[in-house]
């Protein structure tokens, strides 16, 4: 079999809640794989992480199996998938199909720059850059030829409705932003289209968060005064990487007006605020898993349209399998 040493595992948001999800990442299964990697055990690999997916895509030695890497992962309740069921795992994820919004395009971009950071640590191979290069020459032709991204809405479109649900306007609401990262800046470029009284960001590094302030007209503050800001504002979205909460109940508490109500909205996994401050009757604290409650309403057309173009996936292992034999053949 042409991709037997090709292997992908990882969790979704399909297969395991939040808190699953932030235990599989506090594991640190990167350090392992950069060890197997080192080791010689596998040949290359991509990391694809998302907020609601982390999933390694891995080319195995040949002289190691999926037994022995199972073995070595000691990982529970994760899925993993090998061969050609990997490979078309892949073209599923990329074409959108496993995504919560079907056929959306931000997973064809985040894949992309995926296997380019592989590339560029060198921690890639030939044979994956093939599979993934076909992947995302299939990611494009399903869109195009579907049109199912018509009218589609991003995380960040469906995290803004959210929010415009739990407030009357955004008018006369001061916004704070923690994070600057792919999601936090497309929530800023939304959000500087509709009406409000100020937008305001802030980083560990503070000179990347005034080079954003410069695109989207936004203030910025020290990462060090992110609780006095956080007092001072109504609405706050955090969606940073950090591996630990950077607000936390018994550091905020004594700075917030008992008489204001607030909204959180935490993006980011893990989690940036301790769930904690929900206990509270002014404070709203929604995470990335209530976000989903918006979804949209044309699910079924989409539904209808995955299907109907599914054999274009079948058609793209036709012509990977036919590369593979190729190059077999002037080996």
């Amino acid at each position: 079999m042409y991709f037997k040493n090709f292997i992908v595992f990882g969790i979704t948001h399909k297969e395991l809640d939040l808190c699953q999800r932030e235990k599989f990442i506090q594991n640190d299964p990167t350090s392992l794989i950069k060890r197997l990697f080192q080791d010689g055990k596998i040949i290359g690999y991509v990391n694809l992480s998302t907020c609601l997916r982390v999933e390694y895509y891995l080319h195995l030695d040949k002289n190691y199996s999926l037994e022995d890497f199972q073995k070595d992962i000691g990982l529970d309740d994760i899925f993993i998938k090998q061969g050609h069921e990997a490979v078309n795992y892949l073209f599923r994820v990329t074409c959108g199909f496993e995504s919560v919004i079907k056929g959306e395009d931000q997973i064809l971009a985040q894949i992309k720059k995926a296997q380019l950071t592989s590339m560029e640590n060198k921690i890639s191979s030939s044979n994956m850059n093939v599979i993934f290069n076909k992947a995302i020459e299939l990611g494009k032709k399903f869109r195009n030829k579907s049109k199912i991204c018509h009218n589609a809405l991003s995380l960040e479109a469906i995290s803004l409705k959210f929010i415009k649900n739990k407030v009357v306007n955004l008018k006369d609401k001061k916004i704070l932003i923690l994070g600057i990262g792919d999601l936090a800046r497309d929530i800023m470029e939304l959000i500087t289209k509709e009406e409000y009284e100020s937008l305001t960001i802030t980083n560990r590094s503070y000179h990347k968060a005034v080079e954003v302030s410069n695109i989207y007209n936004a203030d910025v503050i020290s990462f060090e005064n992110k609780l006095e800001e956080v007092a001072k504002s109504d609405i706050i979205i955090s969606a940073t990487s950090a591996p630990h909460a950077i607000i936390k109940k018994e550091e905020i508490l004594p700075l917030l007006d008992e008489n204001k109500d607030y909204i959180f909205l935490d993006l980011a996994v893990p989690r940036d605020i301790e769930e904690e401050l929900n206990d509270f009757k002014n404070i709203n604290l929604y995470n990335i898993d209530d976000v989903w409650g918006v979804y949209y309403e044309n699910l079924e057309n989409r539904e209808n349209l995955l299907n109907k173009y599914e054999y274009m996936l079948s058609e793209q292992m036709i012509n990977l399998k036919k590369w593979f034999e190729y190059k077999e053949g002037i080996a």
